[in-house]
């Protein structure tokens, strides 16, 4: 499971390291949950002082917010240290913090939500009335963070701004820039805009570095395992657009296209399963309803089978269902099956 955050306390102050994806995955990795972050903030207890370190590509906008409001109704006096990057649902975080602090090599990104949606035309416009309505959060938090005007804020989330330090600090989205310090952590820019990637890596010439351990302003954060099989990119993704791996990273990387791809492979991959075993079951008025909630396959056979069997009891064999819709089901959870073991 992918630890993406640490806590300690000692006496009246602690230290929060989120070097990594934050949130749950939209890759399928297993990781800790937000809820055990919040957790771990209330078991941390009565600190006076929290320095939250960040140096994270962003993830889970939700989560995000959740976190963010955690930390904005916490007693302690909060100050963030972005230590490489504070990008997208990170730099909503750090937005949490009374002070925050950017070495001058250090860099934030503040870009619009984006999601996936596949169905028909109001489908297709609900998710987009739904990003809108997380723009507006994200831009009024930044706004009030700044002071500077809506206009402009949402002129750079669109742009999908990369700032170092001193520009951040001019546009009010820092409050100190300190002398450059070694960053550290091992994760993939597949969440950040491609030119947004190409200039982190432009000047720092390379992805983010190992930690230190000779480094004490670098914690000790558990690397993220490798990526599951079916991460990998596409073979037929152009090789130009191939994120480097770091020799000494076992983490596989994958481009934010290719990821985009294979999201709305497996979610077609998942409709169709759903649209096939609501048909079988007669009932295609339920494909959105499933679809919509992402309601796990199996669940979905579960529920079906309970509706065609009630439909088709005989009122004198009250517990034994037809031969004939049994085989049927056989068949298409056969074939479900061996779509998903693919």
């Amino acid at each position: 499971m992918r630890q993406w955050f640490t806590m300690k306390a000692q006496d009246k102050t602690a230290e929060i390291v989120i070097y990594d994806e934050i949130g749950k995955s939209w890759w399928g990795e297993e990781t800790v949950s937000a809820k055990q972050f919040l957790d771990d903030l209330t078991a941390l207890g009565d600190v006076e002082n929290v320095t939250l370190r960040i140096n994270s590509p962003g993830g889970d906008v939700f989560d995000g917010v959740a976190i963010h409001n955690a930390l904005k109704n916490h007693k302690a006096t909060v100050t963030a240290q972005i230590d490489g990057i504070a990008a997208s649902a990170a730099s909503f975080i750090a937005m949490a913090a009374d002070k925050i602090v950017m070495p001058s090599n250090s860099f934030m990104l503040i870009h619009g939500a984006s999601g996936l949606s596949i169905g028909n035309a109001d489908d297709m416009r609900a998710v987009a009335d739904d990003l809108d309505r997380i723009d507006k959060s994200l831009t009024s938090t930044y706004v009030a963070r700044t002071k500077s005007t809506t206009a402009k804020v949402k002129a750079l989330m669109k742009e999908g701004r990369l700032m170092d330090a001193a520009e951040a600090k001019q546009w009010g989205f820092a409050d100190e820039v300190t002398s450059e310090k070694k960053m550290a952590a091992k994760f993939s820019l597949r969440l950040l805009p491609k030119a947004a990637a190409d200039r982190f890596r432009a000047e720092t010439g390379t992805e983010p570095g190992e930690p230190s351990p000779a480094d004490p302003e670098v914690p000790e954060v558990p690397p993220a395992p490798p990526a599951p099989p079916k991460e990998e990119p596409p073979a037929e993704a152009p090789p130009a657009e191939t994120e480097p791996v770091p020799a000494a990273s076992s983490a596989k990387v994958i481009t934010l296209d290719a990821a985009k791809k294979q999201g709305i492979e497996e979610h077609r991959a998942y409709v169709a399963s759903v649209t096939d075993l609501c048909t079988l079951a007669s009932t295609p008025e339920r494909v959105g309803g499933y679809v919509r909630a992402n309601t796990p396959i199996e669940q979905v056979r579960k529920e079906l089978l309970a509706v065609r069997a009630a439909e088709t009891v005989m009122p004198h064999h009250p517990l034994v269902p037809p031969a004939a819709p049994a085989t049927a089901w056989n068949k298409i959870t056969d074939k479900i099956n061996a779509r998903f073991r693919k």
